[in-house]
């Protein structure tokens, strides 16, 4: 008993010593160059695309991006036609013409001194052909609840990449967990049946909205290397590195840019969960 008090109270002297022992040491970590950033595109849906233009901020500063509100933004396609974007509020640019199935769409963004092109393609997409809602029981893989199930046909001829955007109720599943891509390698002129587009379960009442998204190799290729960053992590991490941009400044020698402009051909169906 008397040994075991004692190695209880050295062992209380010893971590009261570590503590005392503790130094803050603050560390002043360089910032890098703040870059113009991009995001979004130009689809063939009977809506506004928007092009949201920002500044890159630190790493650890708690603050929404910078708005870039004094750009000027045009839009021109392949057959002629050009178009100078409106701002709606801070950073966001208005996309009035709609997205041609096969057309070739160029992004040209004048700031500060320095001018950005960036160049996409609105590729074909196959229409959905149905939503279906199940009510699953629960187990290991999954809560109970409403799930919902994409039937689609696949277009012969490999090449196809696809994004699929998830709606609840009007609102945007656009968490990093709910970013979904695919490739055409596999299906090929085939069908994708049975596709569960949800593993949080839907509810009664709920609206849903599904939309595939066809998008050109490089934008999948931009989506898989962020995911990439995104997952990073453990004793396996690689080294960060830079994400993929279209967005080209014409000056080689002048400021970089990040983000993307991409083109998508859309078809959606939306469910209501009953």
């Amino acid at each position: 008993m008397k040994t075991s008090f004692l190695n209880f109270v050295l062992s209380i002297l010893t971590i009261s010593f570590l503590a005392s022992c503790e130094d803050v040491i603050d560390i002043d970590l360089k910032q890098g160059n703040t870059l113009l950033a991009i995001d979004g595109g130009i689809t063939t849906l009977n809506r506004p695309d928007t092009i949201k233009l920002t500044l890159t901020a630190p790493y650890f500063e708690n603050k929404p991006a910078p708005a870039v509100i004094d750009a000027q933004v045009s839009i021109a396609d392949n057959e002629g036609n050009k178009e100078i974007l409106r701002q709606v509020s801070n950073g966001k640019y208005i996309v009035g013409m709609r997205g041609k199935i096969g057309n070739t769409y160029t992004l040209n963004i004048k700031y500060k001194g320095e001018e950005y092109e960036a160049i996409t393609q609105v590729k074909r997409v196959p229409e959905i052909d149905s939503l279906v809602v199940r009510f699953e029981k629960p187990s290991n893989a999954q809560t109970e609840g409403y799930y919902v199930y994409l039937f689609v046909p696949e277009p012969a001829g490999v090449g196809d990449y696809y994004r699929f955007k998830v709606y609840k109720n009007d609102t945007l599943w656009n968490q990093p967990s709910d970013l979904s891509i695919a490739y055409d390698r596999l299906v090929d002129g085939n069908r994708i049946d049975n596709l569960q587009i949800n593993f949080k379960p839907f509810h009664k009442k709920d609206k849903i909205k599904v939309e595939v998204l066809a998008i050109t190799e490089d934008h999948f290729q931009f989506y898989t290397e962020m995911q990439a960053q995104i997952n990073n992590g453990g004793l396996n991490a690689r080294p960060p590195a830079n994400v993929r941009t279209n967005i080209l400044n014409k000056n080689p020698k002048g400021s970089k840019a990040v983000g993307y402009f991409g083109g998508a051909g859309i078809s959606a169906k939306t469910v209501i969960v009953n």
